[in-house]
């Protein structure tokens, strides 16, 4: 059996991490060795495993940053129609003539406008929903699922040791919150 050089084993397994090449066989022909190679490389070492902890943690740096984001676009929001208020007020107090409050719903006109603009190429809710409650409602729809699927399970397998095998499956596809809720019932 050929020996491989480190880096060409790790020339494949980023090829195989990063989703650039999809088949094992395109894996082995980039790198020059062959498949069944990549295969028990592939085996040996979990890329699968490692490819689900790298999407995970993809969309949790996704999810961070988006929440950021809403923070940082919120506390903005907030200060513009905090100028907007006590502009308000200080009209009021002074009392100034009538064009410049119109003036002041102009921009608050503006300001909501650009707002529910900003909100929306940013992905997020105009209805005052939030966002955690749009995760809790999609979690509560997996689960949803997930019961329809154990119980499926449940009614058509009758090997004992086949749906262990597949809820174990399911489980370790679904996020860490769920699959407490799971072993726990």
């Amino acid at each position: 059996m050929a020996r491989h050089s480190a880096r060409t084993r790790e020339a494949a397994r980023r090829l195989f991490l990063t989703g650039e090449v999809t088949s094992i066989a395109e894996i082995a022909r980039r790198e020059r060795v062959k498949p069944h190679t990549v295969a028990a490389w592939r085996k040996d070492e979990d890329w699968d495993g490692l490819r689900v902890k790298i999407d995970k943690r993809s969309a949790e740096m996704l999810v961070e940053k988006l929440a950021t984001e809403r923070v940082t676009l919120n506390t903005s929001h907030f200060k513009l129609w905090g100028v907007v208020v006590s502009q308000l007020f200080d009209s009021m107090q002074k009392d100034l003539p009538a064009d410049r409050i119109r003036n002041l719903e102009r921009v608050a006109t503006i300001l909501e406008r650009a707002q529910k603009g900003q909100r929306l190429a940013r992905g997020l809710s105009l209805d005052g929903q939030t966002e955690e409650r749009i995760r809790m409602e999609g979690a509560a729809e997996n689960r949803a699922l997930v019961d329809a699927f154990v119980e499926a399970v449940k009614e058509h397998v009758p090997d004992p040791e086949a749906r262990e095998k597949i809820r174990r499956a399911v489980l370790s596809h679904l996020p860490e919150e769920q699959e407490d809720e799971q072993d726990s019932a």
